[in-house]
């Protein structure tokens, strides 16, 4: 019998389901960039595509939260993956139809990141809590991450063969599958149950009015202004570090798809077992100790990277930069877990969208700093970003965060979903 947050059937299933798609959307995060890659040999245009795809969290985040808190959240995310498994195969008939280009990826890229704005958003600070108990909820984000992290085990190699066989464009029809699963869960999950009904009309007075609300709350919270501070360091050197890795495999150690899509997937299986541990490191100390602990692993391990020119340790610090930082994310989803469900919405992408800033700012700044030093700068740069981050937490509130978890085995779901 299943013990922990997998007794939860919808939230097993819902698990499942975000696994096996994740491996198919692997496929895409491999062959959209090698894509651009082979098109442009370009790092600078590899990273155009990342900021693209990162640009709509800034546009729409803030909004899509205060949308979010009117929406029937079921709803909402089965037209979220329809919409996606449509913008995907968009890709390979563009090329069947004779109009793809470099362009329409990046307008695809951004389509496809402006409904990840809403899912993303709904599917983490929504429906995670709202399957599991309260207590559970450090231990069912690990094993959220956990499932996202095992189809980086499976899904390079998977990719890697996909392109090597029939190309990255055609290798993308394999990707449009990664949301089919949960679209399925979505569809037969009972209706979450922490909609306000008691909103003011649609009217963009009052949906700004909300907007300005989620920013409030997050400014007014010391935790989480001192978690925006830390994660926006630490963030502008380390998203556009997969860019730059697989820039680096490629185009420096020239690196065929198959060798690096097992190269990634064997980073993904540490990554797996990095985000297992992540609750056992946390018992007993402080949440926010295990934050700042975290930050500054993952920025030592990004500055020994730099001082290496051999791509098996290249690997090795990116994956190591990443299990640090990986478990830092997972604690770091508590407190704006628990920011109350009529303002979740509102104040997580109030939050998102100030934390994506630095997110899409990223990828930009890392390739710039390859065409004007080298990539071993540009890894040490990432690397005393990170540093300065726990730097930064250690001195704030959020080193003294103590996650005080219901222990009662009882306790209802916050939003009523149970087994």
């Amino acid at each position: 019998m299943l013990r922990g947050p997998l007794r939860h059937r919808w939230f097993a299933a819902f698990i499942g389901a975000y696994g096996v798609g994740s491996a198919a959307d692997e496929v895409a995060r491999l062959a959209l960039p090698l894509l651009i890659l082979d098109l442009t040999h370009s790092i600078t245009a590899a990273a155009t595509l990342r900021v693209v795809q990162s640009i709509p969290y800034i546009v729409f985040g803030a909004p899509a939260g205060a949308l979010i808190d009117r929406a029937d959240k079921r709803r909402l995310l089965i037209a979220c993956d329809a919409a996606s498994a449509l913008l995907t195969v968009t890709i390979p008939l563009s090329a069947i139809a004779g109009f793809f280009s470099v362009e329409f990826v990046y307008v695809i890229g951004f389509l496809l990141g402006t409904v990840e704005v809403l899912w993303g958003v709904t599917t983490d600070f929504s429906v995670v809590p709202a399957l599991v108990d309260e207590h559970e909820l450090t231990e069912a984000n690990a094993i959220f991450f956990g499932a996202d992290k095992a189809a980086r085990v499976i899904g390079p190699t998977i990719g890697g063969l996909a392109i090597a066989a029939v190309g990255s464009v055609s290798a993308m029809w394999v990707a449009a599958l990664a949301f089919l699963p949960t679209l399925a869960v979505f569809w037969l999950m009972p209706p979450l149950l922490d909609t306000v009904r008691d909103r003011p009309p649609l009217t963009v007075p009052n949906v700004m009015r909300e907007i300005g609300e989620g920013f409030a709350y997050v400014w007014r919270t010391p935790v989480l202004r001192a978690l925006i501070v830390v994660m926006s360091l630490a963030n502008l050197g380390g998203v556009g570090l997969r860019t730059l890795v697989l820039y680096v495999l490629r185009e420096e150690q020239h690196l065929d798809e198959i060798t690096i899509g097992i190269v990634l997937s064997l980073s993904g299986l540490a990554l797996v077992v990095g985000s297992i541990l992540a609750p056992r490191v946390l018992s007993g100390r402080p949440m926010g100790h295990s934050m700042v602990a975290s930050a500054l692993v993952a920025g030592v391990a990004g500055v020994l990277t730099a001082l290496t020119g051999d791509w098996r340790l290249i690997t090795a610090g990116f994956t190591a930069r990443e299990i640090a930082w990986q478990a830092f994310v997972i604690y770091a989803f508590i407190p704006r877990q628990r920011v109350p469900a009529h303002l979740r919405g509102r104040a997580n992408g109030a939050f998102r969208t100030i934390v994506l800033i630095s997110n899409s700012a990223s990828p930009a700044v890392l390739s710039a700093i390859v065409v004007i030093a080298s990539s071993p700068i540009a890894f040490a740069v990432a690397g005393a970003l990170s540093i300065a981050s726990a730097v930064v937490g250690a001195v704030s509130p959020l080193r003294e965060y103590a996650a005080r978890e219901s222990v009662e085995p009882d306790a209802v779901a916050p939003n009523g979903i149970r087994a």
